[in-house]
């Protein structure tokens, strides 16, 4: 059986977004879906999201594995732990790269009821291993708004840079949230996998 996971963000759920329509997409292909609710998600914590995804309920070998802001830093996180097997894809939405971003994004962030404490345990202290990362997936790619107010475009394009993945830019696309039901973009980006 071919599987998919969607991971959402801070403060989301499964139902939120665009998730219900990508998880369609993926059944209409023929793919079972596990799109979980993460737990305290309003601080994700990557040792806490590690540990429910990985407990042996799903199996992620070869799987295609999307995820969203702080679901998408958690896609890193899980490439890096020993845990988890090799994936067929790993796609980012809205990712970025580590605590210390620009002045004028932590005041939109903190604008937006976030503060800079909730994502304290959602990167790793060492930073990523971007040759543990490369070596756990066949193929991975980015996907981010131009003007993204939150997560800088600069560290998803850091990212994909490290990653030899390749980034698609949507122009007005924000956080790529709230805004979106639907996102053709992403499933151009995983359907030449299918």
């Amino acid at each position: 059986m071919r599987r998919a996971v969607i991971l959402h963000g801070t403060d989301g759920s499964p139902e939120g977004i665009w998730i219900p329509w990508l998880k369609s997409k993926f059944e209409v292909a023929g793919y079972e879906v596990w799109a979980p609710q993460l737990p305290d998600c309003h601080t994700p914590d990557r040792k806490t999201y590690g540990n429910f995804l990985l407990d042996g309920q799903h199996d992620f070998t070869d799987n295609i594995v999307v995820g969203h802001s702080s679901g998408a830093v958690e896609v890193l996180n899980l490439l890096m732990d020993k845990r988890m097997p090799r994936i067929w894809l790993g796609v980012m939405v809205g990712a970025w790269a580590d605590l210390e971003i620009p002045e004028e994004y932590q005041e939109r962030v903190a604008a937006a009821g976030m503060l800079r404490e909730q994502f304290m345990h959602l990167f790793p202290s060492a930073g990523f291993d971007f040759g543990q990362i490369k070596s756990k997936a066949d193929r991975l790619a980015f996907l981010h708004g131009e003007d993204d107010p939150y997560c800088p475009l600069e560290q998803a394009e850091h990212l994909a840079k490290k990653l030899d993945a390749p980034i698609t830019v949507v122009p007005n696309g924000h956080h790529l949230g709230s805004r979106f039901t639907e996102l053709p973009e992403i499933w151009q980006i995983i359907e030449p996998s299918l």
